[in-house]
């Protein structure tokens, strides 16, 4: 997001609410009616602020639409008229690590943070607060204005859970609220610190607030960010408490886990094509000739779609029960493509490719539905399309897109459902 656009922290919500209602018979549940009140509503407004990654299902409400990118292995199917069997023959084929990263990348990094962050983080908390391994969330947000990510995790203390998002480079935020909040410089060994706890919520019972901490070393211009909030007006990490993990000689690990500059290890690298291994031993089931999955190598998390032409950053989300389902007519594709107005509509099978968002029911009866979001490589804007959003770090040229025949095969794969959920589940997206 650029910064004319950054007092408008409701930018991004708006844009998945107007596609999530192109598709669905219902508007979009309110899942979050509650957030609007207290500390919630300051920290959802931050993490809004930066975007959301599509790193993780998450708190991202694209999770309700998902995005899809299997495809049926060659299988002719039949629906909505027309001939939608794919020439399986005329397919060009793509070498099996074609567009792969052989080096670290930065979701690389980003993975290793979220693995080792809760351990490296522990020592350094105050008595009685803890890293819960439950409540950690791996998708963490996206800068909207750098598109580096930001690691999530969750505290918890006293019984309540604090969202804690390290912030490292973008500054976005931390101005605003140590202006409003009282927050002198105090001087500390290796460097000096800040700290502001701003109230939220006051117009509401649910009162909340949330806390900014800021550490700048002695001579260098990194400076060490984050924040946390929460319901109530006392922040599990006091003042005296940020001093005393500022001072720890276990804070100069926490610190180098989220140097920007240190690129990731060797055995990252062969995890992540290990992962990939796995994920396409799924996918494949349901994929067609010539396609494969990959990480996205500027969100931890992210997948794209491969195939012959480049690649494409994609969701895929599989819809089950009579409730949430698309509002496309029985048999029949429909198609949105993303580009703020127009409704989506029911489409042929014309052979040509698309980036947008297709759905479709996977049998007769009205209760399982594919959606399918497939998009161009991540860029930063305004304008961007919430499932591009990343670290812009794809050298891979941009592939075309998905054909309604293509897309259609994904929808009607026999399993479709259950290999969606086992991809999910293996790219770290629940």
């Amino acid at each position: 997001m650029t910064p004319a656009n950054s007092e408008n922290p409701e930018n991004t919500d708006l844009m998945v609410h107007d596609m999530i209602g192109r598709l669905f018979d219902e508007p979009e549940p309110m899942h979050r009616t509650d957030l609007a009140d207290g500390a919630i509503a300051q920290g959802m407004a931050v993490t809004r602020r930066r975007g959301f990654a599509v790193a993780g299902a998450t708190l991202s409400v694209l999770a309700v639409i998902g995005g899809a990118v299997a495809m049926a292995g060659g299988a002719n199917n039949s629906g909505g008229g027309g001939d939608w069997s794919i020439n399986t023959d005329s397919t060009p084929q793509i070498a099996p690590q074609a567009y792969d990263d052989p080096g670290p990348t930065y979701a690389d990094r980003q993975r290793e943070i979220i693995e080792q962050l809760p351990s490296v983080l522990r020592p350094l908390l105050p008595a009685g607060v803890t890293v819960s391994p439950n409540q950690t969330d791996a998708a963490g947000g996206s800068s909207m204005l750098t598109g580096d990510y930001v690691p999530t995790i969750v505290l918890r203390s006293g019984g309540g859970d604090y969202p804690l998002h390290f912030d490292i480079s973008d500054d976005t935020g931390y101005a605003s609220a140590f202006a409003r909040g009282t927050s002198p410089s105090i001087a500390v060994a290796g460097g000096t610190i800040r700290v502001a706890v701003v109230p939220s919520g006051t117009e509401s019972p649910l009162h909340g607030f949330s806390a900014w901490y800021e550490f700048t070393p002695t001579g260098s211009k990194q400076v060490f960010h984050f924040y946390l909030y929460g319901s109530g007006s006392t922040t599990p990490i006091s003042p005296t408490a940020f001093r005393k993990m500022v001072e720890s000689p276990a804070f100069a690990k926490l610190r180098q886990l989220l140097d920007p500059s240190v690129p990731a290890s060797a055995d990252a690298v062969r995890q992540r094509f290990a992962l990939e291994a796995k994920i396409n031993a799924e996918a494949e089931k349901v994929l067609p000739p010539g396609f494969r999955l990959k990480f996205n190598p500027g969100a931890p998390g992210a997948l794209e779609l491969v195939g012959p032409g480049g690649v494409n950053t994609f969701e895929w989300f599989s819809l089950l029960g009579k409730d949430q389902q698309i509002s496309c007519p029985a048999q029949s594709l429909c198609f949105v493509p993303y580009s703020g107005n127009g409704i989506g509509s029911t489409v042929g099978p014309d052979g040509k490719a698309r980036l947008g968002v297709y759905g479709g029911w996977t049998g007769k009866s009205a209760d399982s539905s594919v959606v399918i979001h497939v998009f161009g490589k991540s860029e930063l804007g305004t304008s961007v399309d919430p499932t591009q959003m990343g670290k812009p770090l794809e050298t891979a040229p941009q592939g075309p897109g998905l054909t309604p025949q293509q897309a259609m095969a994904i929808v009607k794969a026999p399993g479709v459902a259950k290999v969606i959920e086992d991809v999910t589940k293996l790219a770290g997206l629940y």
